[in-house]
């Protein structure tokens, strides 16, 4: 017991000559530098941000590098925790959605497998209705398979595939004539979110027209437009572009139509996302054993 009172009172009376030796001493960039990291070590999450960067310039960069690395690896370790918690949430929910599909019984959703691909080539003639990108049949690309972009960290949508080949597909983009999506437009007002599905159908050029809205929707310019869940061919809320223009209401329809920007334009395509549906799971087929097994039963007397 004595022997311990007297370890700790050597240790108080080192830590305290080492710090009246730092107070006394000026304060020159080395004394700084092994104060700042003698801080750190007793209490780290004070040097965290620019200003505790600042503390270490005139720390001696491999030491700087590792007290930069162990700030990382502690900002990585509470992140960990937090997707690992945010992952037992999501697998939870899946237990809890196949329960309520299997009570219902409903098909589960086939699963999408993400593959980028490259822009090849452009038709001037077809500049607002297709392109072809570099990712074919080999790959597990299949006719009507959706097709995203990207906006900054957004994902958008950009036409799903009409002809897959071995090497190559052929997409159709939303400004085709052709091409149809089931979309929603979503009030950016805080006060009254409100929003109202349609149809949206290219038209051949740079902007989009959605019909068969409530004749009595309030959608406003610079409105977002969504993929709707209802959709067949894309997955929900994805973002498709914003509102241009509000057209009149025409008295001899009984819906309102808008104008929509794409979010990505089709000049500026370099790569692509292509949404590959996974196969569904084959039921096993029964051991031969057991079969062989089984008629022999059934055909006893």
């Amino acid at each position: 017991m004595h022997r311990e009172t007297r370890v700790a009172n050597y240790v108080l009376a080192s830590l305290a000559i080492i710090s009246l030796t730092l107070l006394s001493l000026p304060l020159s960039g080395p004394v700084r530098a092994f104060k700042a990291c003698s801080t750190y070590v007793m209490n780290p999450i004070a040097y965290y941000g620019d200003k505790g960067a600042q503390r270490f310039a005139n720390v001696p960069s491999n030491i700087r590098d590792l007290i930069a690395a162990d700030m990382e690896n502690r900002l990585m370790l509470e992140e960990i925790k937090k997707a690992t918690w945010i992952q037992a949430e999501n697998d939870s929910l899946k237990i809890e959605n196949g329960r309520l599909r299997a009570a219902l019984s409903l098909r589960s959703p086939t699963g999408r497998t993400p593959l980028w691909a490259h822009v090849m080539e452009r038709d001037p003639l077809q500049w607002y209705r297709s392109i072809t990108v570099d990712a074919g049949t080999d790959e597990g690309v299949t006719v009507n398979a959706p097709v995203l972009g990207q906006k900054g960290d957004q994902v958008v949508v950009i036409g799903r595939v009409k002809e897959a080949r071995r090497k190559d597909s052929v997409v159709l983009l939303v400004t085709d004539d052709l091409s149809a999506v089931a979309a929603y437009v979503a009030s950016a007002s805080t006060e009254t979110p409100t929003d109202y599905e349609g149809l949206l159908q290219g038209q051949g050029i740079s902007s989009l027209r959605m019909n068969y809205l409530p004749p009595d929707a309030k959608a406003r310019v610079g409105d977002m437009v969504y993929t709707s869940p209802t959709s067949a061919t894309f997955p929900p809320d994805i973002l498709i572009g914003t509102v241009s223009k509000v057209l009149p209401l025409d008295p001899f329809l009984a819906f309102q139509a808008l104008d929509v920007q794409p979010a990505v334009d089709a000049s500026s395509l370099r790569e692509v996302m292509i949404l590959k549906a996974q196969p569904e799971a084959q039921p096993l087929a029964p051991a031969p054993g057991k079969e062989e097994a089984s008629n022999t039963e059934e055909g006893a007397p």
